[in-house]
């Protein structure tokens, strides 16, 4: 079992990477591929706006239906 310090360090280096992506200005599909569906789901719920056609369409169709779900209300909103 983790230990409450591991799971403060994976959830760090979560944010981190997300927040990396999001200072770029654009997410590719290929920019996903390292996250795990917490971080797919909060590239869907905060940065949809400058995600290209390539993370939106990964995004929608993501194997975990909580990302697509998001997705899915996100692409709704624009």
């Amino acid at each position: 079992m983790a230990t409450k310090m591991q799971l403060q360090e994976k959830y760090d280096k979560r944010a981190e990477r997300v927040s990396s992506l999001a200072e770029a200005g654009q997410i590719e599909a290929a920019d996903l591929h390292e996250l795990d569906y917490l971080g797919r789901f909060k590239v869907a719920n905060e940065h949809w706006g400058i995600c290209d056609t390539s993370a939106r369409q990964a995004l929608l169709n993501d194997q975990h239906h909580f990302v697509r779900s998001c997705a899915r209300i996100e692409a709704s909103k624009h």
